[in-house]
């Protein structure tokens, strides 16, 4: 293992690698007025080009997340549900729609429960077993919670899920099906989130809540390992992706950064994360804006977070690649996600849409001619989807 530290992205201070670590236990898990300590693994990336690449290209003949194993927090794969591996679909209908040199959608409804999520669930359930530990749990809007309990049930681990009052029927008969014990909070997925905490230190469970746990978004960032190898490590103009609590995108800026450490881009991409019009505190935060209760709500479940955990990842690597947010309406990502399936061919949820919506509107702001972007197709479950 390549690990050389777990750094705070909030104080900065540095701790040796812990398989058992979660939050900084100088910063704790923060309030409504900061941030909270999490931890970001550190590598030594020297060491780490020498174990995985060779001659420009990936030295591994592993397949999906564990591909990139010399840059994950753990030595050996498991045999676990096989997450990651997806496609890189060309949509030439779309590009040409928005005036670009090409566009590229990273289908991540093709893991085992339809979702990104798998990738940082593969990373919880391989420490877990390293650990000896049975009992996982996760608070999530639906697709985490959904993907954690497939990942147990296929194991034999005991999944619990913490899901807002507003989760769909849909995906509580999901969760039901794969045999998860399912907590539904009076709340959103704020309150939901505080109580999956709760009962986990009563209980002594290992978490998947990949905004805590600073080793899942090391899952999630293998999403940009396979997109720079996928483009033969032609980096793209854009990638953009939803944003709830910031993990998913602030981890794919942190793998396109980590592919230039090792020698295989010569530069980034430029981030851009969407959020929802009626639930936006990190457009606001990014725009320099005081931080304000946000009343709002969304039928995009996935990204109606209130308080994004992840803030202080997200926002330093949109800093770092010249990054923007943009928020969208509801109306917009429902025809974004129509132009998905009738110009694509690609079933996306409410959530994954927005990402065509957001580079729509950002298409509408600046000349994008002759770039190159990808959108992250997070999802594809359908809340009609049974």
């Amino acid at each position: 293992m390549f690990v050389t530290a777990l750094r705070c992205l909030r104080c900065g201070s540095e701790y040796p690698m812990d398989p058992n670590a979660y939050l900084c236990p100088k910063c704790g898990p923060g309030d409504r007025e900061n941030d909270p300590g999490v931890l970001d693994v550190q590598y030594d990336y020297e060491l780490v080009a020498r174990a995985l690449v060779q001659g420009g290209h990936v030295m591994s003949r592993r397949r999906g997340v564990f591909r990139y194993l010399p840059l994950l927090p753990m030595q050996n794969e498991a045999a676990i549900l096989p997450a990651g591996g997806t496609p890189l679909v060309s949509a030439p209908r779309l590009a040409n729609r928005l005036g670009l040199k090409a566009l590229y959608l990273k289908d991540e409804t093709r893991n085992p429960t339809r979702c990104l999520k798998d990738r940082a669930t593969a990373v919880a359930v391989t420490m877990a077993l390293a650990l000896g530990r049975k009992d996982i749990y996760c608070a999530s809007a639906g697709n985490a919670a959904i993907s954690l309990a497939g990942f147990c049930a296929h194991l034999g681990l005991r999944c619990h899920a913490f899901v807002p009052r507003e989760a769909s029927d849909t995906r509580l008969a999901w969760l039901r099906r794969y045999g998860a014990t399912v907590h539904v909070s009076s709340g959103n997925y704020d309150q939901a989130y505080g109580e999956a905490e709760a009962a986990a230190a009563e209980h002594g469970w290992y978490s998947r809540n990949c905004a805590f746990n600073p080793f899942l978004v090391e899952g999630k960032k293998t999403t940009a390992l396979e997109i720079g190898e996928q483009m033969r490590w032609r980096t793209p103009d854009l990638v953009v992706a939803p944003v709830g609590d910031g993990c998913t995108l602030g981890a794919i800026g942190k793998g396109f950064r980590e592919l230039a450490l090792v020698g295989l881009a010569e530069r980034l991409p430029r981030l851009v994360g969407v959020q929802s019009e009626a639930i936006q505190p990190l457009v606001r935060r990014r725009q320099g804006e005081a931080p304000r209760e946000e009343r709002g709500s969304t039928l995009a479940a996935s990204i109606a977070v209130r308080r994004p955990r992840n803030a202080l990842r997200l926002l330093a690597e949109l800093e770092t690649s010249k990054g923007t947010m943009v928020a969208v309406p509801d109306d917009e990502m429902a025809e974004a996600q129509r132009l998905l399936a009738s110009e694509a061919g690609m079933v996306a949820e409410l959530t994954s849409a927005a990402t065509l919506a957001g580079l729509t509107k950002l298409a509408a702001a600046e000349p994008l001619a002759g770039k190159t972007a990808v959108l992250v197709i997070t999802g594809g479950r359908p809340d009609g989807d049974s």
